[in-house]
């Protein structure tokens, strides 16, 4: 009898207490950017050691608890996975550290709001900055991710991986260059955001193996332009169609253009929304996830969950419904951007009906020797083919992204003939 009471008390005494503290003792600290490289960082390597290594999980969510969470900490793509996986999803909970950083000069650079033009789709300001420091309007939140500091003259490349339910995996590489023209470093005249060229290393015959991009800040009076390279042919083609819902070959029907990077592009076809600040569960300060090897990632229906970090983050979220008179495969977009470092952290699709169509993730670090943060790679769910996607995937057995080239490119380059001598 003493033994069933005993036992009766410390269930109770230990649900209590579990509630208490994952619901009660979670808080968002104030801000502590990392605005230097760490003591163990070493330049050499493709390293960033974990700022936060001695965090210990301070509760997890799985099958068994996840909807008490539903209406204060989850997002709807969340309580999906746990719905479709509830045998291997789960969410580590860790202390929020409120770490990403910009350089200094991008700091300087932002003193007021930039201006919105043609109904959103260009941008007037100071050319460097945060465009909108102050946002109040849903494309403030779309244009601050998209012109966030990601270096100036990049050189790099990543694999990607389609992961299917029999645990096949398609695996592909590719090589890019590019130019960032909205950095406080280089003094844009151009009226363009940047330059981008791109080849597929593996498969070596994979279609659209190279593609060349020329995107402006305005999006309506100066649309987007794009070539391609066929390596079957040997020929270079304009591409208008490269942009909206143009599925590349490589995400095999799971990502649309305009999801790269989490979005990208114009913005025409949508009426956008701002939901409002929430505070939500986002993949943060995955520095655990870049350190690991990429095969020990990649498991059946989604990556393995114990080499994630979620954290309780203040994220603006923006709501994109396609007009009436318009066309898109993707009829309703939700957005979860970071306060901090307005980086996109995860977006949900979702069908005519309103059913959910896929679930994204974009787990970030500070890559602190720019400073800067970034996603270490794009996780798209999908819960219709019951496949998912890795791509823009950076780790520590990949060679290192070079952000800030000490030799500029050659603008000249970035042409078709240019793309051409790129390709082979």
């Amino acid at each position: 009898m003493y033994k069933k009471i005993l036992f009766l008390f410390l269930i109770i005494f230990v649900n209590s207490a579990y509630a208490e503290f994952d619901l009660d003792s979670i808080k968002i600290p104030d801000r502590e950017p990392i605005n230097q490289p760490i003591n163990n960082y070493d330049p050499s390597t493709n390293s960033y050691p974990d700022p936060f290594s001695e965090d210990e999980v301070l509760f997890t969510i799985d099958k068994n608890n996840f909807s008490k969470y539903i209406d204060d900490l989850l997002t709807p793509g969340q309580v999906e996975m746990f719905k479709t996986y509830p045998d291997t999803f789960k969410m580590n909970v860790y202390p929020s550290r409120r770490s990403c950083a910009v350089p200094q000069e991008v700091i300087q650079l932002t003193s007021q709001n930039a201006e919105l033009t043609d109904e959103g789709d260009g941008l007037i300001g100071v050319v460097g900055s945060i465009p909108f420091p102050n946002p109040s309007e849903a494309l403030h939140h779309v244009w601050n991710h998209i012109l966030r500091y990601r270096g100036v003259n990049i050189y790099g490349s990543s694999p990607f991986y389609i992961i299917n339910p029999d645990s096949s995996i398609t695996y592909g590489a590719g090589e890019a260059i590019a130019i960032n023209y909205w950095n406080p470093f280089v003094k844009n005249e151009k009226g363009l955001q940047g330059m981008l060229m791109s080849k597929v290393t593996h498969p070596p015959r994979l279609a659209d193996a190279s593609l060349l991009v020329i995107e402006s800040l305005n999006a309506l009076k100066t649309p987007r332009k794009a070539w391609v390279y066929n390596p079957g042919t040997r020929r270079v083609r304009r591409a208008p169609d490269i942009a909206y819902d143009y599925k590349p070959t490589s995400s095999q029907g799971i990502t649309t253009t305009d999801q790269f990077d989490g979005f990208n592009g114009a913005k025409d076809r949508y009426d956008w929304q701002f939901i409002g600040m929430q505070q939500r569960l986002m993949p943060y300060n995955a520095y655990k996830l870049h350190e690991t090897e990429i095969d020990k990632l990649l498991t059946r229906h989604h990556i393995d969950q114990d080499y994630l970090r979620y954290e309780l983050v203040n994220v603006n979220v923006v709501q994109a419904d396609l007009k009436q008179d318009k066309r898109h495969i993707l009829p309703h977009r939700r957005m979860y951007f970071d306060v901090d470092s307005h980086n996109m952290l995860v977006e949900e699709t979702f069908d005519k009906e309103n059913e959910i169509m896929a679930y994204r993730e974009f787990p970030v670090i500070n890559y602190y020797d720019q400073p800067m943060c970034l996603s270490v790679h794009s996780a798209t769910y999908d819960f219709a083919s019951r496949r998912y996607q890795l791509s823009s995937v950076r780790s520590i057995d990949i060679p290192k992204i070079q952000w800030r080239l000490e030799e500029p490119h050659d603008e000249s380059k970035f042409t078709p003939e240019g793309l051409k001598r790129f390709a082979r």
